[in-house]
């Protein structure tokens, strides 16, 4: 992990080359699954096929809810900071008190940004493959049934996985800002109600050793 990533955690996108090399992969893997010799334990095949596809399905629901959650907390954190912010960042406080309570809460609330932005992102429409009526019918028009179903399954996972992975990445993205925005938000408030305390210990400190 790079220094600068503590801060301000960055996805960096993928290069042409690495793109090149997914849609390589990709289409590798539809052409084993369609050339594949699938003739034997069919129903076991489409069970597997169908338990793939059932934990697909499972991580994105789990990815949505989570930015459902992130979502929820940029909500509820937001009007805090919002409500907090006017009396902490009075002048009357003093200018140090203020420039380190400006700071905190000014990263809090940019952190606070960017977890919605990826949580939305988690929750953006994406495209999803799956057999259609039409193709179900189709298949059943041929002898051999089973061997296409089996395979259009295992084709459907596949072409799942990037959208779902990308999803995963989004609240992986969300979860990181929402630490540092909290922690961020808790600095803030522990500026904002220890600072006089502190300055008067140490005050009375002082003028003890002096």
């Amino acid at each position: 992990m790079r220094i600068v990533d503590l801060f301000w955690p960055m996805l960096e996108p993928p290069t042409d080359d690495e793109q090149r090399k997914a849609a390589e992969g990709r289409k590798h893997d539809l052409d084993v699954i369609q050339t594949a010799a699938v003739s034997k334990d069919l129903d076991v095949l489409i069970e597997e096929a169908r338990r793939l596809s059932d934990l697909e399905n499972e991580r994105r629901k789990t990815a949505e809810t989570k930015a459902a959650i992130y979502l929820t907390f940029v909500g509820v954190l937001a009007p805090i900071l919002a409500t907090i912010a006017p009396d902490a960042l009075s002048p009357d406080k003093g200018w140090p008190r203020l420039a380190i309570t400006l700071a905190l809460f000014l990263a809090a609330g940019a952190y606070l940004l960017w977890c919605g932005v990826w949580a939305l992102r988690a929750i953006e429409v994406q495209t999803s493959s799956h057999p259609d009526a039409a193709e179900l019918a189709t298949m059943w028009t041929g002898a051999d049934r089973k061997v296409a179903l089996a395979r259009e399954l295992l084709k459907c996972v596949r072409l799942n996985r990037p959208g779902v992975n990308r999803k995963v990445t989004a609240i992986k993205m969300a979860h990181m800002f929402a630490m540092r925005a909290f922690a961020m938000f808790v600095l803030g408030l522990l500026v904002r109600s220890g600072w006089t305390p502190v300055s008067q210990l140490l005050a009375a400190i002082g003028r003890v050793l002096a």
